[in-house]
């Protein structure tokens, strides 16, 4: 289970939960439902895998374990667009703006013309049931979604997920602006569209005419939220 592999390999890092909590940001309560099994599942998992220094898909799935003590460590090779997949491995569309994309088929147009590629692992993709083709990538920028979401981190989503599931992060279109909010769902077909920096960013709510009226469009929920430190 993700509690007992992350005690493990906390403990084997030699590192405390207040470690964790200062180096990743993440609440102390937060970690310690992950901990105690209360929570299965965060956007955090990869920067505490990474901090850990151990397998970030390891720490979320249990999938390919290993020894934590004595992990071994290959020379890195570059590979570029020529490079050959791994038998394992899938591109997916990167995009370092996604703005552009917004509004009615704009989103099939950038597809067809983009060039830049992400590698991932297709048992990810399985795992969570995620067809190749729904896979695409961005760039998040602004700090309404911060902590889960910061400026900067990539996020990945799936296009063929717009089912609202109460309280998940969609990227959404909403009068011609990209952004990833939490969604709700409300009575007749309205919504419910939260930040998690509510201070500075405060709900909206859209009733079914709103959602027609104001252009808002569901682009397909943030699967994965991958951030990396900057000095």
């Amino acid at each position: 289970m993700l509690k007992d592999r992350l005690k493990e390999a906390r403990k084997k890092a030699g590192k405390s939960q207040k470690d964790v909590v200062e180096a990743i940001g993440i609440t102390q309560s937060a970690l310690s439902q992950l901990e105690t099994g209360r929570v299965d599942s965060s956007s955090h998992l990869p920067a505490i895998a990474n901090f850990l220094g151990v397998d970030a898909y390891w720490l979320q799935t249990g999938d390919n374990p290993k020894n934590i003590k004595e992990q071994t460590f290959y020379e890195a090779s570059e590979w570029d667009e020529n490079t050959p997949l791994d038998d394992d491995e899938v591109e997916i569309p990167f995009f370092e703006d996604f703005s552009f994309a917004c509004g009615a088929g704009a989103i099939g147009e950038a597809l067809k013309t983009n060039t830049q590629k992400l590698r991932i692992a297709k048992a990810l993709l399985r795992r969570l049931v995620i067809d190749k083709k729904d896979a695409v990538a961005t760039l998040a920028s602004g700090d309404s979604m911060s902590p889960a979401i910061r400026d900067g981190d990539t996020i990945h989503i799936d296009l063929g997920r717009k089912t609202i599931k109460d309280g998940k992060i969609y990227a959404i279109c909403h009068g011609g602006l990209f952004m990833a909010k939490r969604l709700y769902n409300l009575p007749f077909g309205g919504i419910r569209v939260v930040s998690d920096n509510a201070l500075e960013y405060p709900e909206i709510q859209l009733n079914a005419e709103d959602i027609k009226k104001q252009e808002f469009e569901i682009v397909g929920w943030v699967w994965q939220i991958s951030s990396i430190e900057t000095w």
